[in-house]
């Protein structure tokens, strides 16, 4: 039996399940208006248009060497937004944060 390694510049299958976990409801809301992919030998992306915008806002990539980048494309350019070893670890910044408790007031004892 012969095992083909699977290219580092592709997303895995579970890449792809996280990513359209964040951006399935943000498409069911409007507030995406969809995500293309583009695959060659120097990596994999996918890339987010918002509505009424005739190019793409976000751009997510696995590069040729495994790395995952994150990116937002201004009036000015792409800029980097989230990079990791691992499309978790890139995607961090959509993943909804807990929210914060507040620390519970002191008391303050009458002496």
């Amino acid at each position: 039996m012969t095992v083909v390694a699977f290219s580092l510049a592709r997303f895995t299958p579970a890449d792809l399940s996280e990513f359209y976990e964040i951006a399935r409801p943000r498409m069911e809301r409007g507030l995406w208006a969809g995500v293309a992919r583009q695959t060659s030998a120097e990596g994999d992306q996918l890339l987010v248009t918002f509505p009424h915008l005739d190019r793409p806002v976000f751009r997510f990539e696995r590069d040729r060497r495994g790395t995952y980048t994150l990116w937002f494309h201004d009036r000015q350019g792409w800029h980097s937004i989230g990079s990791g070893s691992t499309s978790t670890d890139c995607l961090s910044i959509w993943r909804t944060r807990p929210a914060r408790v507040a620390p519970p007031a002191q008391v303050r004892e009458a002496y």
